[in-house]
């Protein structure tokens, strides 16, 4: 399948031989068409793909998926260097193995929201993108949503998935799951204006910094604090109030405004495109911070993040 729109599968498989039955035949085809080849996958499969592959594994690009998958808008940032890396290098299409970390459950919404916006973000994309499944170590519904994030599943013979949701239809019935706010309350002030944005600032570096942590997170967590808490003044309304919690091993904060919230519910997964100006504040957010949900209930948009210490 050589097309030049993307296409995106998901592979449910329960041992080694479903996997590379599936995946070996997938990856050959690609390197006999001169794609370019790409497999984020946990270590043990990088293991499993290269003994099955032999010689073939040293033109795959392997990527041990438990460093690639922290943040949904950096891995999208990292799928956008690559794929243009391989255009770089004369490849026409690639292909991709991605194998999404998933973690803790309160994070499964977060990553089942990325593998719907990938249906979008990347829907022009010369590509052809497989998500395996473990369905030995999945939770239920962590597998029954990949049938409507993908709209196609390797069952193993390709085949349509009837479940499959338009991403904007998915982001409003899945929601992002706010971080507790752990740990005790250091900051909490109401920012009227532009203003108030100086004193804020401080505020929150003076109670980062007495807790000794390291200069560049106090940096990171100040400039998250700045556009976050910039985006409301300019784009919210009502009361703006930024909170800051501290806990022993993470800082947690939180602005909140009485406007309507982000028009596009895609905002912040891509980079704005060269020489837009706006639209970069909560997209370097998202790439600093270690969870960021935005939640809007009872007439108060809530932005929290959370930055380990």
């Amino acid at each position: 399948m050589n097309v030049t729109r993307l296409t995106h599968d998901a592979l449910f498989y329960a041992d080694d031989t479903e996997f590379t039955a599936a995946l070996g035949p997938f990856i050959r085809d690609g390197l006999a068409n001169g794609d370019a080849l790409i497999c984020a996958v946990t270590r043990s499969n990088i293991e499993v793909l290269q003994a099955h592959l032999c010689g073939d594994a040293d033109r795959v690009t392997f990527i041990d998926r438990d460093e690639w998958y922290r943040r949904p808008a950096a891995t999208i940032a990292g799928w956008q260097r690559l794929l243009g890396e391989a255009t770089d290098a004369g490849h026409g299409y690639v292909r991709i193995v991605g194998e999404v970390a998933f973690g803790a459950a309160d994070r499964h919404p977060t990553w089942t929201r990325y593998e719907s916006a990938l249906n979008e973000l990347f829907a022009a994309a010369p590509a052809w993108i497989v998500c395996p499944y473990d369905t030995r170590t999945l939770a239920p519904q962590v597998l029954s949503d990949a049938m409507r994030t993908h709209a196609g599943v390797f069952d193993p013979v390709r085949r349509p998935s009837d479940d499959f949701q338009p991403t904007r239809e998915l982001f409003a019935q899945i929601t992002e799951t706010l971080p507790d706010a752990t740990g005790a309350l250091a900051v909490e002030v109401v920012i009227d204006d532009l203003t108030g944005l100086p004193p804020a600032r401080q505020a929150v570096t003076r109670a980062a910094a007495a807790t000794g942590a390291e200069p560049q997170r106090i940096e990171e967590l100040q400039l998250v604090v700045s556009e976050l808490a910039g985006n409301s003044l300019r784009h919210g309304a009502g009361k703006r109030r930024l909170r800051l919690w501290i806990s022993e091993h993470s800082f947690t904060g939180e602005v909140t405004d009485e406007g309507d919230g982000f028009g596009d519910p895609l905002a912040g997964y891509l980079a704005p495109g060269t020489g837009t100006t706006g639209g970069w504040g909560l997209w370097l957010s998202q790439q600093l911070c270690d969870q960021l949900a935005i939640v809007r209930d009872n007439g108060i948009t809530r932005v929290r993040f959370r930055i380990g210490r």
